[in-house]
């Protein structure tokens, strides 16, 4: 099955061309949550998030577009809205709590990671998200720029912001320095 059968399938709610859009697509959505989250098991379920509101939404499926692309956005989208929820959750149980600080049981501080992973999860969110698109998903200017809805002007200054945000990161945790987490702009809570 060609890629536009595929599409015209999932637009009539065909099962078996949900399966093959599926599993076409499934192993490079995995793969974006899971660099996003770096949880195995959140990255499985934002996967299956994804594909559930992709198929919910193929009728406002643009054909000109490409489907991967259409489909890395909602992926994005979703993890976006996890990562939201997640911090209003930790913003709730932070305050809860008497005292929250990057101690273990025994008092001692937590074991610094200095490897780009850990740099990585120091970054605001919407840096974190256009660096992997850019050099773990393998997208050009212009996919990125439609996956996140601006002008591919736009995804260069932000892509220049994000790796001097990973500069400053990387030479942060080498400094052995407290990592200066930052919420991403558009977060609630």
């Amino acid at each position: 099955m060609d890629e536009a059968a595929v599409v015209e399938g999932c637009r009539r709610g065909d099962r078996a061309a949900q399966r093959v859009f599926y599993e076409q697509h499934a192993d490079r959505i995995y793969a974006l949550t899971l660099r996003m989250t770096d949880r195995p098991e959140d990255a499985f379920d934002l996967t299956q998030d994804t594909f559930l509101r992709a198929f919910q939404q193929f009728a406002n499926f643009d054909a000109r577009a490409a489907a991967g692309t259409w489909l890395y956005r909602i992926a994005v989208n979703e993890t976006l809205q996890f990562f939201r929820r997640r911090d209003r959750e930790r913003t709730r149980l932070e305050a809860s709590r008497p005292e929250a600080t990057g101690r273990t049981d025994d008092g001692t501080a937590a074991p610094a990671e200095t490897d780009v992973a850990a740099a990585l999860a120091d970054l605001s969110l919407e840096h974190r998200v256009i660096l992997i698109l850019k050099y773990q998903t393998g997208l050009d200017y212009a996919e990125i720029a439609e996956v996140l809805d601006c002008a591919p002007g736009t995804v260069a200054s932000r892509l220049n912001r994000a790796r001097a945000e990973l500069r400053r990161a990387l030479e942060a945790r080498e400094a052995g320095e407290e990592p200066r987490r930052v919420r991403h702009p558009t977060s609630r809570g």
